[in-house]
């Protein structure tokens, strides 16, 4: 009974630790922050010597864990930082190492790892959700975006303005993708160079075409107004045959949904009804093993139906 209690005691200070150091990073960071706006306020001049400090210093780092968290929360949209999203899945990993062995009696070395990969692969799931959510709302965007940077160049006005005017008029995704890229043309960094920037944080087919066709024609000398007018008809015709094969396949993808809900289903049902009848499954060695195969096979099935039915347009 002692040897549960010491392990537990040291997971509480190892995680009391780790969640004390990233607050200790988060406002040492929330300092840096402070200091380079401080330093901003003395001019341009200033604004570019550091962001040229900057981006070497995110540079170097570029291999570090906090920096490919920060690089994954960039394409998400959500308001968090890395600091933040360490913090929480600390406490993801204490709570689940507390529950399994306090209330499933389950061994602490066996427990350590349930700990580690439950909030861990919560967090990526939600981490990629969020991502695909982000750049299809982007991508439903584009086109509209696309027409008002077009019309504010057929109208004599400057890049950077024509972008500020798709910042002014835009919103959710597109906005701040948008603004991150005004931003940097501002402190000049070339259309090309930011676009490419854009779409390699994005990685959506969309933006490499808008990043390739705008860097060409800057490159070439060639109608920039006709090339982003005929790129918004391209992408919003795209769209159209994406909607068209989503509802094309639904009946596949509504009967994969079914099939895959049915276990489950029919386990509850037995459990509610009888749960005497399930018990093996969760007493038995043979059980647990018969168990994890079904489960196994069953998502394998989920992800193989899932596959069949999603259509790359």
């Amino acid at each position: 009974m002692m040897q549960p209690l010491l392990l537990l005691v040291l997971a509480v200070m190892v995680f009391a630790g780790l969640g004390l150091g990233g607050l200790m990073l988060n406002d040492r960071a929330r300092r840096r922050h402070r200091a380079r706006l401080a330093r901003g306020t003395t001019g341009p001049e200033a604004l570019r010597v550091e962001a040229t400090k900057t981006r070497r210093r995110r540079d170097r780092s570029a291999s570090g864990l906090t920096a490919r968290i920060e690089g994954r929360l960039s394409q998400t949209g959500l308001r968090l930082t890395p600091v933040e999203l360490l913090v929480q899945v600390s406490v993801g990993v204490l709570a689940i190492y507390g529950l399994a062995v306090l209330l499933l009696k389950l061994h602490p070395l066996l427990a350590l790892p349930i700990a580690f990969v439950l909030p861990v692969g919560a967090a990526l799931l939600v981490l990629r959700v969020a991502r695909n959510r982000y750049r299809a709302a982007f991508t439903d965007g584009l086109p509209e975006a696309l027409d008002v940077f077009a019309r504010g160049l057929r109208a004599g006005r400057p890049i950077s303005d024509s972008l500020g005017i798709v910042v002014d008029t835009s919103q959710g995704p597109v906005q701040t993708e948008c603004t991150r890229v005004h931003a940097e043309i501002c402190m000049g960094t070339p259309l090309a160079k930011s676009l490419a920037r854009l779409a390699t944080r994005l990685g959506t087919p969309e933006v490499s075409f808008f990043a390739v066709a705008t860097a060409m024609q800057a490159e070439s000398g060639g109608n920039l107004i006709e090339t982003l007018e005929s790129l918004a008809d391209q992408l919003r015709e795209r769209r159209k045959l994406r909607k068209k094969a989503r509802a094309l396949s639904s009946e596949a993808r509504a009967s994969a949904a079914i099939l895959a809900s049915l276990p489950f289903a029919v386990g509850l049902a037995i459990a509610l009804l009888n749960f005497s009848y399930l018990e093996p499954l969760f007493t038995d060695p043979r059980g647990r093993v018969m168990a994890l195969v079904a489960l196994t096979s069953v998502s394998f099935g989920v992800y193989m139906m899932a596959r069949l039915g999603k259509l790359d347009v």
